[in-house]
């Protein structure tokens, strides 16, 4: 089961959202905030519309590493949008619900309009030290660990906010014992160059300035391989700033996708 959230009349047109590895929907939570002050008083009528891949929020945990595959999570959200029966809607990724993102362009083009990746994992994927599984492995049983794994993602995270420890944790410490290191080495090894240089849509790649996890060349690269790309970069914001800093976020998001 794949867990989607539609909130309805916040936004121009519908916007359809995919969380980064170890998080949920929750993670737009700041950045929603945002958009409903910025609906208020105006007739909007398209909705901001979450979608959790497996193993992370309320979707289903996936039962072995073959159902743990980047395409897959891209047509399990296809068909949840399909479902919805909605016209073409506009589609945001951050991290690695960035390539989930782009992949969904390539799968289903007929079904979006325009594309945000924030801090995407790039075309090839990611190589993970093993050190790292063995992280994820000691991060089931340790949510201290867990949360200071998560924080070192967000640039000048504030680790004892209520939203930090009731959210973002607990949210990576489910995610971790659902689906743990098995995204990571999903992503090992990953090519889809192939497919993304067919994909049309103007896709909007941004990656933070202080961004310590993943290398601002790969989202360039992104950018760069898309033949509608374009790339820049949120100064004074690291991986997360639908976290760090939601206004700016979401008005680049909005410039992007509604001119």
């Amino acid at each position: 089961m794949i867990n989607l959230e539609v909130k309805e009349n916040l936004a121009p047109e519908d916007v359809f959202f995919i969380h980064g590895n170890l998080a949920s929907n929750r993670w737009w939570m700041p950045a929603e905030e945002v958009w409903k002050k910025q609906a208020q008083g105006k007739t909007h009528t398209g909705s901001l519309i979450y979608g959790e891949f497996r193993g992370c929020g309320k979707s289903s945990a996936p039962k072995s590493l073959d159902e743990v595959d980047m395409q897959l999570f891209a047509a399990d959200f296809i068909s949840q949008i399909r479902t919805l029966d909605r016209g073409p809607v506009h589609v945001v990724g951050h991290s690695t619900g960035g390539l989930i993102a782009s992949l969904m362009l390539a799968q289903a083009p007929e079904l979006f309009k325009k594309a945000v990746l924030l801090d995407p994992v790039g075309a090839q994927g990611i190589t993970f030290d093993r050190s790292m599984i063995t992280a994820f492995e000691q991060m089931k049983t340790d949510r201290g660990l867990t949360g200071a794994v998560i924080g070192s993602t967000i640039y000048k995270n504030d680790s004892q906010s209520d939203f930090f420890q009731q959210v973002v944790v607990e949210d990576a410490f489910h995610a971790v014992k659902s689906v743990g290191h098995w995204v990571l080495e999903a992503l090992d090894g990953l090519d889809v160059r192939d497919k993304l240089a067919g994909v049309k849509h103007p896709v909007l790649v941004l990656h933070g300035e202080h961004d310590k996890l993943l290398p601002l060349s790969d989202s360039q690269a992104l950018a760069e391989l898309l033949p509608n790309g374009q790339f820049a970069i949120i100064a004074d914001q690291g991986h997360c700033a639908n976290v760090e800093n939601p206004e700016k976020f979401v008005g680049l998001v909005r410039n992007f996708l509604f001119s």
